[in-house]
């Protein structure tokens, strides 16, 4: 009976080492993985709005470009669609951000298909929108765009 009893110390006790060695190797395991992976694409435009052109602008972005921007959430194009107001910019620095946020990017071809849809959504030709835009640039001037990725943390 006294070896059986030892045997069974024997077996508790490698027991309790085996799982002490896997619970220390499993921590390595997971700091080798990268705690973020990646979200979606934020697309942010810097605007710069003019003197006196504020109403104007916001009037434009609150029906023409709010109605594109559904148009293209409504087709899975985008996710969501903001804009921010940088209430206190410093010098340079825009008074606007327009975003989209989008799960994954076009290729080319998707590109150029979403184009014509977008076009025949808003009764529109290449043309005509290059001039529309043309015509915003008495109320805003665009400072510049960023392509951003989301990290989202890992769970």
């Amino acid at each position: 009976m006294h070896i059986s009893m030892l045997n069974d110390v024997k077996q508790m006790v490698l027991a309790v080492v085996g799982a002490l060695a896997l619970a220390v190797s499993l921590p390595a395991t997971a700091q080798d993985e990268n705690p973020w992976k990646a979200g979606n694409y934020w697309n942010v435009s810097g605007i710069h709005v003019k003197d006196g052109g504020g109403l104007k602008y916001a009037q434009y972005l609150a029906t023409e470009w709010v109605k594109t921007q559904e148009y293209a959430k409504a087709q899975g194009w985008i996710s969501d669609f903001m804009v921010l107001s940088n209430t206190h910019p410093r010098e340079g620095e825009p008074n606007l951000y327009l975003i989209t946020i989008s799960p994954s990017l076009a290729s080319s071809d998707e590109a150029d298909k979403r184009g014509r849809m977008m076009r025949e959504f808003n009764k529109t030709t290449i043309a005509q929108m290059q001039a529309s835009s043309a015509g915003r640039a008495e109320v805003r001037e665009v400072g510049g765009q960023m392509q951003l990725r989301q990290l989202v943390l890992r769970k």
